[in-house]
């Protein structure tokens, strides 16, 4: 009788606990709005509904305009610009909520056992928290559904007739929604391809038979297979449209693979030396846990699952965006390998009497049930100050105030200002959202539109180097006609700003923390320049109501933006005014003592320099800028002991970054220690063995202190590296000259002068041989 009631409390609070976990599905998925590329999506949504048809070609962009565009995602564009229109933020993010809840239920409905729930529901919070990566309005998101749906019905329903009309649907949908549609097809492959090594191909133990399909259900997957195949063609381009994704994806390993080192989400979740550290905790118990449940089912294994397991494994491992596909397939694994273990047969002796089970199970349910509202507690909690009125904002609801360039956007649309402007990849899409078709955006989320050689060759070196020369051609190759350089995210790049600045004929006319606008003096903008051209020197800080902050724990990071921006232009004296702002708002935060105490390095008052940048460190002592600038201040104040210990501490942590073994040379060379020095740089040349430059001014310092031989070691270290090598040899030659090494001296003066001579050759006379 008491074994009874212990199994029932159990199980009801199994529920309970079940509940819980999808109210806290609802609530984070409620999350506001802060994806990029939705913006773009919501734009072309209404083009396509207001013209009637799917752009074939690029209409969005100056720079791949008329291009080639295979549109996949046009159905998705539809739904979101159409539920946008009625019901606002709120409607799109009452529509995330409810594909995420419904995903989670197909998924909870593919595996609840009541006799395993606690299994289930600790697998299922584990899937929500990788899930809880992706809760953002994509088409992915449609994807992520459809993905359910297929594995839920291919292991549940492969019996009925329905499931091939099911799927068929389905894959229609998912074809014209999101670019990963192949993988319906390619799971049931998959599932044939199982099939038919469990029918042919003899395995170990009970492989043969687990999950082994009748003859009827094999021969449905087949047909499955072929309409879901034909499924792909229903699509505004047919074939060409059927086969892109899978011309993408072929191309990762090529020329693609440059948008994997640059995009954040194109990055992959694990490397070796983070396996074993907290980030991505979640999907990394998920990766144990479905393993171990092969190990567990060792005698059982259905090959179909094992195989889906595997791809979806590498397919997350190649980028972070990937992770909830792998999650999803976990959980299937999951699901059919414990299900087909029973707790007798790995339960410890003491564990097997189902009292105690029973009892055990209903204390692990409750602890999960306090975790998951703690956990929500922790969510609601999440916040941040919304300046515009001047209030808390949660991260719950409406469109975030921190991720778009809005107040610049504003300006844009306010004053009707149009032409071809330069902007960073990810405010090209929230740009195309808000000002097309008056702007047209230099750049987008599209990386398969622009392709790898305009990534890498043309928006890269103008945005992130500040190419002039790179630049100054695409000013004129695409008629730019204005510059947003957006600084909501991170500094603007310090050479591209002042590029825009000091060109004569392009003026700033907006400025704000979350961007600078720039534009051409040209007659269309003639009117614009005057009404708006700013002066930095009569630049004046905005005020801050203190009192209606009050105590509240406020990020400055309206006034950081600003002088981050200001200081890169020059204005150091208005930057300084900004960063001191910041510190009357929350003189606890880090970033305004880094820009003070830049600041007074750059004027040589390198006391009040080490001040800042101490307290930066004291703030947040991982942060290595903060560690370099206080080691520099050091080094500048002649303490050379104490730049040592803060650079010694840099390479400890950080043993691979070649700059901070730099630094700690050179200050043992000013400390005169010389040999801790010359061990240090070959650390140094073994993690930069291009790094010739600085081996070259090392090299330098060594010569200077009149210390010859060690020098002659470092400048072989530089003609190593192939670089500078005209210089290296003469630097050699000046090395063994000072030993009384004549005749080395001369060898190496002359090869310095070969070089010369070959670089400078004409290049008719290199290629004929002469």
């Amino acid at each position: 009788m008491i074994e009874k009631i212990w199994e029932k409390i159990s199980y009801l609070t199994g529920l309970i606990a079940i509940g819980v976990l999808f109210g806290l599905v609802v609530f984070s998925a409620n999350i506001e709005i802060k994806d990029l590329d939705l913006w773009l999506h919501l734009k072309m949504g209404e083009l396509i509904v207001h013209n009637g048809y799917v752009p074939s070609v690029d209409i969005l962009s100056c720079t791949i305009a008329s291009k080639e565009w295979v549109n996949h995602e046009w159905l998705f564009q539809v739904i979101v610009h159409l539920i946008f229109s009625q019901g606002g933020a709120d409607g799109l993010i009452t529509m995330q909520v409810l594909v995420v809840v419904f995903t989670l239920l197909v998924l909870f409905f593919l595996g609840y056992n009541r006799e395993k729930q606690l299994g289930i529901i600790f697998i299922l919070i584990l899937v929500m928290l990788v899930y809880r990566t992706r809760f953002t309005i994509r088409p992915d998101l449609f994807s992520l559904l459809f993905f359910a749906l297929y594995i839920h019905i291919l292991a549940l329903h492969i019996d009925k007739r329905k499931a091939v009309y099911a799927l068929f649907f389905i894959q229609v949908l998912w074809t014209n929604m999101h670019g990963f549609f192949f993988f319906g097809p390619v799971i049931v492959l998959l599932g044939i391809c199982s099939e038919f090594i469990k029918r042919h191909v003899t395995l170990p133990w009970e492989w043969n038979q687990a999950g082994r399909l009748t003859d009827d259900e094999y021969a449905r997957l087949k047909r499955i297979f072929l309409f879901v195949v034909l499924a792909t063609l229903i699509n505004p381009l047919t074939f060409k449209g059927a086969w892109y994704p899978l011309e993408v994806l072929m191309d990762i390993t090529g020329k693609s693979g440059i948008f994997f080192q640059y995009i954040q989400e194109l990055q992959p979740p694990v490397q070796w030396h983070t396996i074993f550290s907290p980030e991505y905790s979640f999907y990394k118990i998920l990766i144990l846990i479905s393993f171990v449940s092969f190990i567990f089912n060792r005698k059982k294994i259905d090959i179909g699952d094992l195989f889906i397991w595997v791809m979806f494994l590498l397919f997350s491992l190649i980028a972070i965006r990937n992770l909830v596909y792998f999650a999803f397939a976990g959980y299937l694994v999951c699901m059919t390998n414990f299900g087909n273990v029973s707790l007798q047969q790995i339960a410890p002796v003491g564990f097997k009497d189902k009292k105690f089970q029973d009892i055990t199970s209903f204390f692990a349910k409750v602890f999960l049930i306090i975790w998951m509202l703690q956990f929500g507690l922790e969510l609601s909690n999440r916040g941040y100050f919304d300046f515009n009125k001047m209030e808390m904002k949660s991260e719950f609801g409406g469109i975030t105030q921190r991720s778009y360039p809005d107040k610049a956007a504003d300006f844009l649309i306010k004053n009707n200002i149009r032409g071809n402007f330069f902007n960073d990849f990810n405010t090209g899409a929230y740009l195309v959202g808000r000002c097309f078709p008056n702007i047209k955006v230099f750049i987008d989320g599209r990386t398969e539109v622009y392709g790898p050689e305009f990534f890498s060759n043309i928006y890269r070196k103008a945005w992130k180097d500040g190419d002039e020369v790179v630049l100054s051609k695409a000013i004129k190759q695409f008629n730019l006609t204005g510059a947003l350089l957006d600084s909501v995210h991170v500094p603007i790049p310090v050479r591209t700003l002042k590029f825009f600045y000091q060109q004569k004929d392009w003026v700033p006319v907006y400025f704000d923390y979350d961007a600078i606008i720039f534009l051409k003096d040209i007659p269309e903008n003639r009117d614009m320049i005057e009404k708006r051209r700013i002066d930095f020197c009569q630049y004046n800080v905005k005020k801050i109501d203190l009192r209606k902050l009050g105590a509240r724990p406020v990020i400055p990071y309206q006034n950081i933006n600003r002088a981050y921006t200001l200081e890169t232009l020059g204005f150091d004296d208005q930057a300084l005014e900004e960063a001191q702002a910041a510190l009357k708002v929350s003189p606890g935060y880090v970033d305004p003592y880094k820009i003070i105490g830049k600041i007074y390095g750059k004027r040589e008052q390198y006391a009040l320099a080490f001040e800042n940048f101490r307290i930066a460190a004291m703030i947040i002592p991982g942060d290595m800028e903060s560690r370099f600038n206080l080691a520099l201040a050091y080094e500048k104040l002649g303490d050379y002991e104490g730049a040592v210990k803060q650079y010694t501490m840099i390479t400890q942590r950080d043993p691979n970054n070649p700059k901070g073994h730099f630094l700690l040379s050179r200050t043992y060379i000013l400390n005169k220690k010389y040999r801790e020095a010359l061990e240090t740089i070959k650390k140094a040349h073994q993690s930069a063995p291009k790094a010739g430059r600085e081996l070259l001014e090392l090299g330098d310092l060594l010569y200077k202190a009149n210390e010859f031989e060690t020098a002659k070691e470092v400048y072989a270290m530089a003609l190593e590296t192939k670089k500078e090598m005209s210089a290296a040899h003469k630097k050699l030659g000046l090395s063994y000259q000072s030993l009384g090494l004549d005749d080395l001296a001369k060898k190496e003066f002359k090869l310095s002068e070969e070089v010369v001579n070959k670089e400078t050759m004409p290049t008719n006379a290199v290629q004929s041989g002469k």
